[in-house]
């Protein structure tokens, strides 16, 4: 019996020994699956951080070409602002007068990382070139860094609409004999429906229709060659709504009241002028004497006028008019865009410029914008592209013109660059490690 018992005991103290083997390695295990899923989160975090970073230096790009920048093409920014291929600069947002803004190869500080960025022409550019944009789109690349190791990289597709100088969603007259100039690969007419030419305009670039031609006069460029028009499928232009373009006004227009942003103040202007601005109930529209006028960035509820001479030679005004209705202008205005998307002139209805040459050319700088119908006159100078949406007007505006119309003598230059680009995202791709 005492054999048995000394046996028992052996085998129980195995069975102890073999459980804290178990018991260690459980323990092992579990400290292992631990340290991994601690650097698994770690290098998450990191990854993340690395992320934001990028995401954040492809905003500031975004903001350098919508701001600073938007008076430059994408091939200048390309080449780098000292203009010149293969040297230090190419695709760097730095020079250019950019100050504090600028985004140096070495990268911009931002809590725990950096962020760099650099732009390159996209793969499909039918330039060829590295150096030469030909389909307003480049690509940033924006790289976020921590200092724990985490990287992560964004490619952001930056581009910007191309229209024709005139483009029309309807149907589009041009009785007179305009001159539609380019000073880069823009220009051109185009009409959604059939475009109608009953004069003998200038044309560099392309005239295009969707849906038929009436010709009765021929077309020229600025060189004396004839330009034929053709078929294209119609073109996308956007519906823009006044109020979204509202965030940065300095005045606003509504219940025949005028009220400034800063300072903050409110003043009826039914039947008494300030600033300019009257509610002209005869009219249905809020008039704009232009002796009295003063610079900045206007959002109407209802309709715009402007009468008298706005701007002079070599000084044009600096005005952004927008409205839900529709918008005249007339006089001799000498006018540029205030707003910083280069909106000069945004109406929910009709759009009617134009103005008479006197001493002075009446002078357009910026984007003209008609929800409805547009119509040019006279023979003022736009510096910037004319897009007829061609809706009906809406509830309550004046109705200006029933036709899309460029007549008399007008010139309308159109880069597609400069103040008149909006530089929009077109497409995003994110990659992190760690």
């Amino acid at each position: 019996m005492r054999y048995l018992r000394s046996n028992e005991s052996g085998l129980a103290l195995i069975a102890v020994l073999l459980a804290m083997a178990l018991l260690t390695a459980i323990g092992v295990a579990l400290t292992a699956v631990g340290i991994v899923e601690y650097r698994t989160s770690v290098n998450h975090r990191s990854a993340t951080r690395a992320l934001l970073l990028a995401d954040a230096g492809a905003t500031h790009a975004l903001a350098l070409m919508r701001g600073p920048l938007a008076a430059y093409s994408y091939t200048d920014v390309l080449l780098g602002a000292d203009g010149v291929a293969d040297t230090e600069d190419d695709g760097l947002f730095v020079g250019f007068d950019l100050g504090d803004d600028a985004l140096p190869d070495s990268g911009i500080g931002l809590g725990q990382g950096r962020y760099f960025v650099t732009v390159v022409n996209d793969d499909t550019d039918p330039s060829g070139d590295p150096h030469t944009d030909a389909n307003h789109r480049f690509v940033a690349l924006c790289r976020g860094e921590t200092p724990d190791g985490g990287v992560a990289e964004v490619r952001v597709m930056l581009a910007a609409p191309s229209y024709p100088a005139v483009a029309a969603n309807g149907d589009l007259f041009v009785p007179g004999t305009p001159t539609i100039t380019a000073s880069g690969p823009c220009g051109g007419v185009h009409a959604n429906n059939v475009i109608t030419i009953d004069g003998h305009p200038t044309v560099d670039g392309d005239v295009t229709y969707s849906e038929g031609i009436v010709m009765s006069g021929v077309i020229y460029d600025s060189y004396g060659n004839e330009v034929i028009p053709r078929y294209e499928d119609p073109i996308k232009i956007d519906k823009y709504e006044p109020q979204d373009f509202c965030a940065d006004a300095d005045f606003r227009l509504e219940n025949k009241k005028l009220i400034s942003v800063a300072p903050p103040d409110t003043s009826s202007i039914d039947g008494e002028k300030m600033l300019g601005w009257k509610w002209e109930a005869s009219e249905n529209a809020y008039v704009l004497n232009a002796k009295d006028a003063v610079e900045g960035t206007v959002c109407a509820d209802g309709d715009i006028r402007v009468n008298g001479n706005l701007g002079e030679a070599g000084d044009p005004f600096s005005i952004t008019l927008i409205a839900t209705g529709s918008i005249r202008v007339g006089g001799t205005p000498v006018i540029t865009a205030d707003h910083p998307d280069g909106i000069l002139i945004l109406a929910g209805g009709d759009v009617q410029i134009g103005g008479a040459a006197s001493t002075t050319t009446p002078y357009y700088r910026g984007l003209v914008y008609a929800g409805s119908q547009c119509q040019v006159n006279g023979n003022p100078t736009v510096d910037g592209h004319i897009l007829c949406y061609d809706d009906e007007d809406p509830t309550g505006a004046n109705n200006l013109t029933d036709e899309n119309e460029i007549n008399g003598t007008p010139t309308i230059n159109y880069d597609c660059n400069g103040v008149r680009r909006r530089t929009l995202v077109s497409s995003w791709w994110e990659s992190r490690t760690s």
